[in-house]
């Protein structure tokens, strides 16, 4: 934690320096378009990342391991507005590889596809009529270790899972930042598509069968600060999303909170602090005990130390929900258009 409150201190200080000289640019940018902006209906644009890091060691007499990471980020937005109607899409893409040791195998840390499109219509001053679409899923397969990875032992793969939420409510916007998206009536699909995954109880997904349909209530909330502290190299994103199934167990809340702080230290270089943290009660996750430095999946047993048998008479894997986080400091190159 110490290394990265330095680092982002580091950040902010650069991005200082760099303040004047990006609003200069701006400034001619805006003298350029002149006032062509008051009829524009779409507003569209992208940022692109490419982010890496390298360790080599020879003799170090403290230890460690080579290493090699290597992570891309793509984010696209086209949004519409004109008289009552508002229409918001967003497309982001994650992929993420490291290579630790000398002859290891590449290993993905980062994983990810998420669509979103919200349309509105409006119903007073910051009320809006509006309707939901997210799907999110990732493009390779998923692994748990290097072990399991070596042999083929796969987690996750495209569309398995993929969740698809389509909602229907009310959307509160005060301002361009903030928005709130409540609905009582969503609908929300989790398929698992891969037969290797799909004959076992998967993501709540019963075995052989594929799909997973649930019905109940939603909420979407987004913030957006692209000044921090008035610095506008400094950005700030947020968004939480909540739903709860009516049909069985209700008082489980999926949880979906994604945050975002990005800080410009150049034109074409920037730090960045991002997090994830999911729970979904549906999703049962393995435990693990260590042996010998291995890790060793832990088996579900009786009272006399004897393991649980599935018919074909192996152990019972302890599973359950669990809270999942995943943070990602990363330096490199960004391109915004």
């Amino acid at each position: 934690m110490k290394r990265v409150t330095i680092l982002i201190a580091t950040a902010l200080i650069a991005t200082t320096n760099f303040a004047q000289l990006d609003g200069a640019e701006k400034a001619l940018k805006t003298a350029t378009k002149g006032s062509s902006d008051s009829t524009k209906t779409w507003d569209k644009g992208g940022t692109f990342n490419v982010n890496a890091t390298q360790v080599s060691l020879t003799n170090w007499a403290g230890g460690g391991q080579n290493s090699v990471s290597l992570q891309g980020v793509l984010g696209l937005f086209a949004n519409y507005s004109k008289g009552k109607n508002a229409w918001d899409n967003s497309l982001d893409m994650s992929y993420g590889v490291i290579k630790t040791g000398f002859g290891a195998p590449w290993f993905k840390n980062d994983d990810r596809i998420e669509l979103n499109s919200k349309f509105g219509r409006k119903a007073s001053k910051n009320w809006y009529y509006a309707a939901l679409l997210n799907f999110r899923t990732q493009f390779v397969e998923g692994y748990a270790g290097a072990t399991e990875q070596a042999i083929g032992n796969y987690l996750s793969n495209m569309l398995a899972p993929s969740y698809t939420t389509f909602a229907i409510g009310m959307d509160y916007k005060p301002g361009k930042k903030f928005s709130m998206f409540l609905s009582p009536a969503t609908l929300k699909v989790t398929t698992v598509l891969d037969d290797s995954l799909g004959k076992y109880d998967n993501y709540g997904v019963k075995a052989n069968e594929g799909v997973r349909t649930e019905f109940g209530g939603y909420l979407k909330a987004t913030f957006t600060e692209p000044k921090v502290f008035g610095n506008e190299n400094l950005a700030f994103k947020t968004d939480l999303s909540l739903f709860t199934n009516y049909q069985e167990n209700p008082q489980n809340i999926d949880i979906n909170w994604n945050a975002a702080l990005t800080a410009k230290v150049a034109k074409y270089f920037t730090v960045s602090l991002t997090t994830n943290l999911i729970y979904d009660h549906d999703i049962a996750i393995q435990t693990y005990d260590v042996v010998n430095g291995l890790r060793v999946p832990q088996t579900l047993k009786r009272e006399d130390g004897s393991p649980y048998l599935d018919a074909d008479g192996n152990a019972l894997l302890k599973k359950g929900p669990k809270t999942q986080f995943k943070e990602v400091l990363a330096v490199g190159f960004a391109y915004k258009f």
